[in-house]
């Protein structure tokens, strides 16, 4: 096991973290591994690992045998077997904050005997050297040489307060928005475009200018409701307050594409070491339960259904 976790992980460091292990009493077993084995398993130098010929074929083995002992347990356990252990997952602040934080505490009340550790970092992460189970990443095209599991579809709204609206005006095309306070997600780039896409007409952009940029949804929504000028955001970050009125949809046949709606998916993003534990399984399949195609952010209030067919 303590071969295949620093394999796994590319280095020792991140290896004995994840095993609650000192980085040199994990050296020191694998240095009597390969003393019993009489064979050199790893390559090592201060900067990288790598397997040998000898370290390939062992490394093959130990994985069958971790699968079939993984396999074993579950047999033995039942399939009525609850979850448990630590599971370990990332995800970006906004997410985390606004949406997987609650999903969360139904997910522990319905697993007891899990404990979850949740981390919240606006950067890629690396599973494997930082020791996740899973990260729950926003984005077009998962990272390659991960498994990725796709759990939502993410739509981008483009917004203003009532309070806004009422002193400015409501935009009526994309042109309009070249006359109004636009508040942008600042990154690497200078965000003075943005782009719409139209069913019927294409695509479209347009330079916009405003007295904010700000690097982080939950802020730019922040300054929205307060009036300050008009945001693409994520619905997951402003379904309740367009349900609520405090928030309202412009624009609606404009679809934002590129920039911040770039993150258009949620996937769930794991290593392909073996197939998913219980505790991961129990992950997926709880937020695929409660997100679908139509995750509760983007579902309607009762008040707007009015009895349609559509909300039945």
């Amino acid at each position: 096991m303590c071969f295949a976790r620093v394999v796994d992980s590319g280095s020792f460091s991140a290896a004995a973290r994840s095993l609650g292990l000192g980085k040199s009493a994990l050296s020191k077993q694998l240095g009597r591994l390969e003393a019993e084995l009489g064979v050199q398993l790893l390559h090592r130098t201060t900067r990288s690992l790598s397997l040998s010929p000898a370290g390939q074929q062992v490394y093959a083995r130990a994985l069958r045998l971790l699968e079939d002992a993984q396999a074993l347990e579950e047999e033995m356990a039942g399939q009525a077997s609850e979850p448990r252990g630590l599971l370990r997952l990332s995800t970006s602040s906004a997410f985390g904050n606004l949406q997987l934080s609650a999903l969360l505490s139904e997910f522990c009340q319905r697993y007891p005997q899990l404990q979850v550790q949740l981390l919240l970092n606006d950067r890629y992460v690396d599973l494997a050297e930082e020791g996740f189970d899973v990260v729950l990443r926003l984005t077009q095209e998962p990272s390659p040489g991960l498994v990725a599991r796709r759990l939502a579809p993410l739509h981008y709204r483009l917004c203003a307060s009532p309070s806004y609206l009422a002193r400015q005006g409501r935009p009526e095309s994309v042109e309009d928005l070249l006359q109004h306070h636009c508040l942008r997600f600042a990154s690497g780039q200078a965000p003075g475009h943005w782009h719409f896409r139209h069913a019927s007409l294409g695509e479209q952009s347009v330079a916009v200018q405003g007295p904010l940029s700000i690097n982080s949804s939950e802020a730019l929504r922040v300054a929205a409701l307060s009036g300050m000028g008009l945001a693409i955001l994520p619905s997951y970050a402003i379904g309740e307050d367009l349900r609520a009125g405090r928030l309202q949809a412009l624009l609606p046949e404009w679809t934002p594409v590129g920039g911040i709606a770039d993150a258009n998916t949620l996937y769930a993003v794991y290593l392909p070491r073996r197939q998913p534990s219980p505790k991961l399984r129990a992950l997926i399949d709880f937020m695929l339960e409660k997100l679908g195609e139509e995750p509760p952010w983007d579902r309607p209030s009762p008040a707007q259904c009015d009895n349609s067919p559509l909300c039945l």
